[in-house]
């Protein structure tokens, strides 16, 4: 068989079916790879060597103040302008009706200047109706990991490192629920950034305050150290290093993946089209040999993470024997060389034979391996969302397009108990995404039309009276009802990827499988669940710091090893 070793080349036959890659069980089982958000920007971050530093720190013994640092990218100056508070134990919440929080803060083109700072200071605790200004990209608030943050400030102030056993348990020292931009509030919209704008991807952004938060919660956690005792000692490089930033996510992301259905076609796409590349690889020795660096880090990774996840995820444990399982199953084939390259044996076995989890994660291993697999895929990710009706359009054909897009559906029997328990809504008092029982609770007339199964039956029905012949402009002139659903299907009716093939209606639909998928797209990875609403997670856990940036960082930085250093270090 020839050897493939074209970045661009891939069997389009490779990619996977919907009818597998889009059921909420698979989707909640993806993991970040090197098309992930977080790693696109950290992977810009370190090839340009961007210089980011404090300015500003003016902060008294219990971290109260403000703090400013400067992001120089090779052609533009960005600033992270920070409030820093100590919010009562009763008032620390990631609710976003919250109205206490440990800090603000708000990334910005150009400087954050004095008259900006007390400006945003006006504006930004108020975050649900504050004025940002045209040069601010995001808002965030955070909170201070009353665990996790305290156990190091008293670590460090006694003189020695804190117990990284007890830290990697959460694996933040600061957690964010929220990245405010792309217009709210008045911050500038993405669309408006120049073509050669280092921000201008998709959640870089957001992505880059993930980081800059990261960083301010070490500097944070130090300065309070030390202005309690004169024996206070700095937290570790590489404690900093394997620690990252928390982050609160809950069941809006449930309406964001329905409502952006061309987005998550391309982002799951592009990553399909990079892994139907690397599969058909033949590998070099050093490859197999990079693939089985990068497996057993993750192994050891996997096996030290501690976290509950609630039986709504595979156990870390159970993760990490998977991935020694795979270890042994691609050593077997080597030795049974001939026919299909080896990785293409070797996902097909784990297709098999391995949980959804760990099958996903050995994709993104795979990647990890192969960056060039993914090589001009990152300009696929930024799409335009327009959209709109195809009047001249016979019902004939739209009928055709429902009975074979939408036919998982169409199999929904929305009779059966339970199938329409809830309705979605936003509550006017939170502005929070609620969950409401029909019959039970008010409001279910503002409910959100999430509800794109049932909408595909209703107008099916009210198609099979009219003659295939008619025009889809003279069907929704008599029924007016269904233009959204129609607009929707012929919009994406050429992209495999677009449409979750669930009903969050049914009793049993869980909305952790929605919020893990677009976290794995984000980058995050260490995920909590909470609830099965509610996930707590982890970004940028091994991540270079701002001198390593300065210092030309390995570009490689996932699944970091546990410090095991614990002696006390004091500065000198």
């Amino acid at each position: 068989m020839a050897t493939n070793r074209d970045p661009e080349r891939y069997d389009p036959n490779r990619l996977r079916d919907p009818a597998e890659l889009m059921q909420p069980g698979r989707l909640a089982s993806l993991k970040q790879t090197r098309l992930s958000f977080a790693r696109l920007l950290m992977d810009k971050m370190v090839d340009e060597e961007w210089d980011v530093r404090p300015t500003r720190m003016d902060l008294d013994e219990n971290g109260v103040g403000r703090v400013v640092y400067t992001i120089e990218t090779p052609d533009r100056l960005f600033s992270f302008g920070v409030f820093s508070h100590a919010s009562g134990e009763e008032a620390n919440t990631d609710r976003i009706i919250a109205e206490d929080w440990d800090m603000w803060g708000f990334l910005c083109e150009g400087r954050a200047t004095p008259e900006l700072m007390d400006a945003q200071y006006e504006q930004l605790p108020h975050v649900r109706e504050g004025r940002a200004t045209a040069d601010i990209l995001i808002w965030t608030r955070a909170n201070r990991s009353s665990r996790f943050f305290g156990h190091v400030v008293d670590a460090l102030a006694e003189g020695h490192q804190p117990d990284v056993d007890f830290c990697a348990r959460g694996g933040y020292l600061m957690r964010s629920s929220g990245y405010y931009g792309n217009g709210l509030n008045g911050t500038k919209e993405f669309k408006s950034m120049d073509g050669d704008h280092p921000l201008k991807k998709p959640y870089f952004a957001q992505m880059l305050t993930v980081w800059l938060l990261r960083v301010f919660s070490y500097d944070l956690a130090d300065h309070v150290a030390a202005a309690r005792s004169d024996d206070a000692v700095t937290l570790d490089h590489d404690i900093k290093r394997y620690l990252g930033t928390g982050n609160s996510s809950g069941i809006g992301i449930v309406h964001y993946l329905i409502n952006h259905p061309q987005l998550l076609h391309s982002w799951l796409r592009a990553r399909e089209v990079a892994l139907a590349r690397a599969e058909t690889i033949d590998p070099t020795p050093e490859e197999v040999d990079r693939f089985r660096t990068v497996l057993r880090r993750a192994e050891q990774w996997f096996t030290d993470d501690e976290c509950d996840t609630k039986d709504y995820f595979l156990s870390k444990d159970e993760i990490a024997a998977g991935l020694e399982r795979t270890e042994r199953r691609m050593d077997e084939l080597r030795g049974d060389p001939g026919g299909e390259p080896l990785w293409t044996r070797l996902c097909a076995w784990a297709g098999d034979e391995l949980e959804a989890e760990t099958e996903e994660l050995v994709h993104s291993l795979l990647l990890d391996v192969y960056p060039e697999a993914c090589a001009g895929l990152e300009e696929s990710m930024t799409v335009s969302e327009r959209s709109d009706v195809v009047p001249e359009m016979t019902l004939e054909t739209l009928e055709s397009i429902v009975t074979t897009d939408y036919q998982w559906a169409l199999d929904i029997n929305f009779d059966a108990p339970g199938a329409e328990r809830y309705f979605w809504y936003r509550s006017i008092d939170s502005e929070e995404p609620r969950l409401g029982i029909r019959g039970e609770h008010e409001y279910e007339e503002y409910g959100f039309p999430i509800d794109v199964a049932r909408q595909v039956q209703a107008l099916h029905v009210d198609l099979g009276a009219w003659d295939g012949t008619g025009t889809v402009a003279a069907f929704l002139f008599e029924h007016p009802e269904h233009r959204s659903i129609v607009e929707r299907i012929q919009t994406v009716r050429d992209l495999r990827y677009a449409e979750i093939r669930a009903n969050p209606l049914d009793a049993d639909f869980v909305p952790l499988s929605f919020i893990s998928c677009l976290k794995a797209i984000w980058g995050i990875q260490k995920a909590h669940p909470k609830s099965q609403g509610w996930v707590r997670g982890t970004f940028y856990q091994g991540a270079p710091l701002p001198e390593d940036l300065r210092n030309g960082a390995d570009n490689y930085w996932l699944y970091p090893s546990k410090p095991q250093r614990t002696e006390a270090r004091r500065e000198q």
